[in-house]
């Protein structure tokens, strides 16, 4: 069973020769309540320097927190206890610098989600499943949706209720991870050289795990999680991918675009992978179309469904008219699918998997982060005292308030 908690051993191996310079050359030796509060002094130093004038919080995860590091939405990012745990400080800095340039760059995850519901929804509607009432007529995954019970609303507010509004979130969190390699890419590139050598190093770390799943052809597949992280660690320099560099390799767009820019490009070069995405996931639910025993149950099915839709696209807000602009309808090629027969490879891999749990937050016990936090109170104050009636001696004494 994976640990939850944020447990720094005295025998971890310290790897912090950027901070060191840093603390002018001195050692670090431990995870000490010490050395942890100097961790997030220094973040906070870059947080004013990267997003100054915001209310931004770099703090330590004492909750639940499972999964993202930063909220662009919240203005909050927590450091990464994963990293911290195994001793890897530079690089724990390094994802926090790469969080704080999110917040200052990046498109809030809210619109994002928005966007991305919009191009998957159209997808949904291109692919169609027999019906179990009369194998003659066809539903989209779309209707079938609606028709199982669909409330964008609570995917948007991270509050999923049902199992189609969980095969959608899962939907979503494909097509988000893609984005969000491409826009790793854009802020990594773009960071200031000061603070990018975090990230550099950091790169170089996480490059030594995923080449050796490269070069075995574990990823070979062109499935979308493989993209994901194919595209990343080509546009970095670590691998040169014939895949990525025909269907998305221009590096000075990504550099030069805004994510509103630059998306409708990435979801026309990797539809056919996010289209199998969505029927990888899909080809695992007990969804189905309704049946229908009379015509006033089909009525009223229509009508719900109908009354679905409209929410949905309510849901969608101010980025209605972006989808709209962007996703026509004729970039959608109809399409059959028997969720039995027809079997689509999984997309989860080794390494995306290995990845994902491999970042999740450890979380601080209470009683650490109060011995952290105790050094917020603490003053250096100059002192002279006459002790033997001549000579006046100069010391330092820390107060503690």
């Amino acid at each position: 069973m994976r640990e939850t908690l944020f447990t720094p051993s005295d025998n971890t191996i310290i790897d912090a020769e950027l901070m060191e310079r840093w603390l002018g050359n001195s050692k670090i030796h431990s995870l000490n309540p010490k050395t942890l509060y100097d961790i997030q002094l220094l973040l906070s130093h870059y947080k004013d320097i990267i997003v100054p004038m915001t209310n931004v919080k770099v703090e330590y995860p004492t909750e639940g927190f499972d999964t993202a590091c930063a909220s662009v939405d919240k203005g909050i990012i927590y450091i990464p206890t994963y990293t911290l745990n195994e001793g890897k400080i530079d690089d724990t800095i390094g994802l926090v610098i790469h969080e704080l340039n999110h917040i200052k760059l990046s498109e809030k995850e809210s619109t994002l989600i928005k966007i991305s519901g919009g191009f998957v929804m159209k997808i949904l509607d291109s692919i169609f499943i027999k019906r179990d009432d009369d194998d003659s007529k066809y539903d989209s995954i779309k209707e079938t949706l609606f028709a199982n019970g669909f409330n964008f609303q609570n995917i948007i507010d991270s509050n999923t209720s049902n199992a189609s509004e969980q095969y959608f979130s899962e939907c979503l969190k494909g097509v988000m991870l893609l984005l969000n390699s491409v826009e790793d890419v854009r802020i990594d590139h773009l960071c200031a050289p000061n603070m990018k050598k975090y990230i550099d190093k950091l790169d170089v770390n996480g490059s030594k795990n995923f080449i050796p799943y490269y070069e075995k052809g574990e990823l070979d597949e062109n499935k979308l999680m493989n993209i994901v992280y194919r595209l990343l660690y080509h546009h970095k320099g670590f691998i040169k991918d014939d895949y990525i560099d025909t269907h998305f390799g221009e590096l000075p767009f990504i550099l030069k675009s805004t994510p509103k820019e630059y998306i409708p490009i990435v979801f026309g070069a990797f539809q056919k992978e996010i289209e199998d995405y969505c029927k990888s996931l899909f080809q695992d639910t007990n969804l189905n179309p309704v049946d229908n025993a009379s015509t006033m149950d089909s009525f009223i099915q229509q009508i719900s469904e109908k009354s679905a839709e409209e929410a949905f696209e309510k849901s969608l807000g101010e980025e209605k008219q972006f989808c709209s602009d962007n996703f026509s309808d004729d970039m959608f090629e109809e399409s059959e699918f028997d969720k039995t027969n027809d079997k689509v490879a999984k997309s989860e891999t080794t390494y995306s998997q290995e990845v994902e749990e491999g970042s999740r937050l450890l979380v601080v016990p209470r009683s650490m982060k109060a011995s952290i936090d105790i050094f917020n109170n603490v003053d250096v104050v100059d002192c002279h005292e006459n002790f033997n009636g001549s000579e006046v001696t100069a010391y330092k004494t820390l107060l503690i308030g």
